[in-house]
């Protein structure tokens, strides 16, 4: 079963309220191309939609075809290489063409519904990655976002990790090399830190 998503109207009022609150960067947390990147939605209908724009939808299996392509061609293996469309396949039980047509966009031989969830299960996405409009794709996507804001205090969070949770340390560096995290980064970072360990220790 698809978990049912809030709608993108109230989440982005959600993250924009905390994030004024706590006195963050909106614009920062709400990144295109992270999200984007995150839901196979492209940047462009991502950034009109943050701007409360209503893009025009795709018939669902277009949707679901178009995300399905986007994992095959966007995921990487444990090594950071692409994975080629012979495994893909091999582990959805199609033929390699399957694969390789759905990912150049050409009307061949593309996959049954059957094997589009296949697809989304073998990149660890539930069917809602595939089904979901773009709307509710970057509402999803959010989600882990405003339960950080949520968890956000005005205090010194590291510290809090520290004394509550007995954390050692932290790294809080950039994935660019030689570039520190914001502040926004890091406090959301920290954020969601805290609500993970909150919930572990509720269980």
């Amino acid at each position: 079963m698809i978990e049912s998503v809030p709608s993108l109207a109230v989440t982005l009022a959600q993250i924009r309220a905390l994030a004024e609150e706590r006195q963050l960067t909106a614009a920062e947390i709400l990144d295109v191309e992270d999200l984007a990147a995150r839901t196979g939605v492209p940047p462009e209908v991502v950034a009109g939609l943050l701007r409360g724009e209503d893009p025009a939808e795709a018939a669902p299996g277009e949707t679901a075809r178009r995300r399905a392509a986007f994992l095959c061609a966007r995921s990487r293996d444990a090594a950071g290489h692409p994975y080629r469309a012979a495994d893909i396949a091999e582990a959805i039980g199609a033929a390699p063409r399957v694969i390789t047509d759905l990912v150049a966009g050409r009307a061949g031989n593309q996959p049954s519904e059957a094997e589009l969830l296949r697809i989304a299960a073998f990149f660890g996405r539930d069917p809602g990655f595939l089904t979901d409009t773009p709307a509710q794709a970057v509402s999803r996507a959010l989600q882990p976002v405003l339960r950080s804001l949520d968890h956000v205090s005005g205090g010194d969070m590291m510290a809090e990790l520290v004394g509550r949770y007995g954390l050692v340390s932290l790294s809080t560096r950039n994935t660019t090399p030689g570039k520190p995290l914001t502040r926004t980064q890091e406090t959301l970072l920290l954020g969601m830190i805290t609500g993970i360990l909150s919930s572990e220790g509720a269980s």
